[in-house]
């Protein structure tokens, strides 16, 4: 007997030290501005008492007395704006990996469960968002009213949260007649987005399905039914850190939108945008990202080499492909020897478009040129042949153009360098405790050593704290204080720092394996997220 109690006590006290972990949350979304309840969910939970978000909410109560389920009272600032945002908890067990949920200025209700079919179709009091799950080999159906001349925005929001479901809408008349479609929108990741505009009063239906019919619990989405407008990413699509910038929107109905003026917030890996129409009462959303260069814009018309936008390199070049066959020519000056890379970006920034680049010199000759089977969005090197200005010259791969398609080009000088990645994105320790993390190095005519550096811990102690000389992979020893808390939570970069030539390059270490892990369903997983690790310090044993 004193045996069994004994493997009873053991397995009982396993399974309460694992650190908690996340599925999903209820609602999918908080409010901008007001105080109210958030329920995460998943395992491990009991004795979650730490709630961090990516948007700078605060968790004025928790109540963690279920292990699949933990209740917080949030407070949300006003400034946030509408957009895709990430939260973790903590306990004296440990810390979670992230889940993503919104910010969004549409009330949430739950899904019915019992709307499966047009019959049953749940009826919606629009603007709203619904929060649910596919039903497999099934349909859900929502219904609603509308005036005559009234227009209806519809977005599902699924892979982007990463969610397994491949969302298909359809808007339906009371008879089953198709109004309306929309599957993979390009630039959505895979979610997809329609609007109508109603000619005659009545009741409709939205469906929402999985491509496949899958369902369940793992193919989550959050229907957004309102007026917005329909928003892809800002223009530009970029912002050099710490600067002030004015973004005109990118999408397929945009004409209405005026420009909104923000500034980059410190230590930022991207800036949230949101967007409404005039009078409108529901916001469209995107996201900047934040850069470490001087950012360009497109001077129209440039579709010449003699009307080509200069640029200085290294720098971030914006552009937006405004009709049909329209194409972008950017000059710069080079020196003989040196190495440049043009990488583009399109669908990662929610972009319509795939580019083509080729690099021209001074005479106009094609001497390096993109290939459509490139496994990313595009990019062209060379090392320069001899001084002079060059030309860099951006088409659409099959030379689309409108308001729904733009690109950024990171437009870099090739220099001795390296990079470092990660393939964790959590670490637990106790105080006085340690963590390991592996890091691997990518070198780039740099045989040298690197040294490692934390930054966002206090009181830690670093060990092994320098890669050596010709090393593809290190390893970081991090010590707590003793006056770390057990349930506390902080994230934190690893910054490596080497002397090459006459400076120091510095490079932080990305966690992009890790976010791919854990959002297999995203084809490019959170920006923001990339480099930071999440800390959680557990209880001593």
């Amino acid at each position: 007997m004193k045996l069994v109690v004994a493997v009873i006590l053991t397995l009982t006290t396993a399974l309460f030290a694992q650190s908690p972990g996340l599925t999903h949350t209820s609602p999918g979304a908080l409010l901008p501005g007001r105080t109210q309840a958030l329920t995460v969910h998943g395992a491990n939970l009991l004795g979650a008492t730490n709630l961090w978000t990516g948007f700078g909410a605060k968790a004025l109560s928790a109540a963690a007395t279920n292990a699949s389920a933990a209740k917080f009272q949030v407070s949300v600032p006003a400034t946030v704006p509408v957009g895709i945002h990430a939260a973790r908890v903590a306990s004296a067990n440990g810390v979670s990996s992230p889940v993503l949920l919104m910010v969004d200025d549409l009330p949430s209700v739950a899904d019915a469960g019992t709307n499966t079919r047009a019959t049953s179709a749940q009826p919606l009091a629009w603007p709203v968002a619904v929060d649910g799950a596919a039903a497999a080999l099934g349909f859900k159906f929502y219904r609603v009213t509308v005036k005559a001349g009234a227009r209806l925005a519809i977005e599902a929001v699924a892979k982007r949260l990463g969610s397994k479901l491949d969302p298909v809408l359809r808007l339906l008349d009371l008879k089953g007649r198709e109004l309306a479609f929309s599957d993979d929108e390009s630039g959505l990741g895979g979610d997809c987005r329609l609007a109508h505009t109603f000619a005659v009063a009545g009741d409709y239906l939205i469906e929402v399905r999985d491509i496949n019919f899958g369902g369940g619990s793992d193919y989550r989405f959050r229907l957004r039914v309102g007026d917005f407008p329909l928003v892809s990413l800002p223009f530009p699509a970029a912002v050099k850190a710490g600067a002030t910038a004015t973004f005109a929107f990118v999408g397929p109905q945009v004409d209405q939108l005026k420009s909104v003026t923000a500034t980059v917030p410190p230590d930022a890996a991207r800036l949230a945008l949101s967007a409404k129409f005039p009078g409108g009462k529901s916001s469209a959303f995107a996201a900047a990202l934040v850069s470490d260069t001087a950012e360009f814009v497109d001077a129209e018309p440039n579709d010449s080499a003699e009307t080509a936008t200069p640029f200085t390199l290294p720098a971030g070049l914006n552009g937006r492909f405004l009709k049909p066959k329209d194409r972008d020519f950017w000059k710069f000056d080079a020196k003989k020897g040196q190495r440049v890379l043009f990488t583009a970006q399109t669908r990662s920034l929610g972009s319509a478009s795939e580019v083509m680049l080729q690099l021209r010199d001074p005479k106009g000759t094609a001497i390096a040129s993109s290939s459509p089977n490139d496994a990313g969005e595009g990019s062209v090197t060379n090392t320069i042949p001899a001084d002079g200005t060059y030309f860099l010259v951006v088409d659409e791969l099959i030379r689309r153009g409108g308001p729904q398609h733009a690109y950024r080009i990171e437009a870099a000088r090739l220099t001795p360098g390296f990079t470092l990645d990660t393939e964790v994105d959590k670490v637990e320790a106790a105080p006085g405790g340690s963590f390991t993390v592996k890091l691997n190095v990518a070198r780039r005519d740099f045989p040298g050593p690197i040294t490692l550096a934390v930054f966002g811990l206090d009181g830690v102690t670093l060990a092994d704290d320098a890669i050596k000389e010709k090393a593809t992979s290190g390893t970081l020893k991090v010590t707590l204080p003793e006056s770390a808390v057990p349930g506390s939570l902080s994230c934190f970069r690893i910054l490596g720092k080497a002397q090459i030539g006459d400076g120091e390059v510095q490079s932080i270490a990305r966690t992009t394996s890790a976010l791919k892990k854990l959002f297999p369903a995203m084809p490019f997983p959170p920006r923001e997220l990339d480099g930071s690790i999440a800390l959680g310090v557990k209880a001593k044993p």
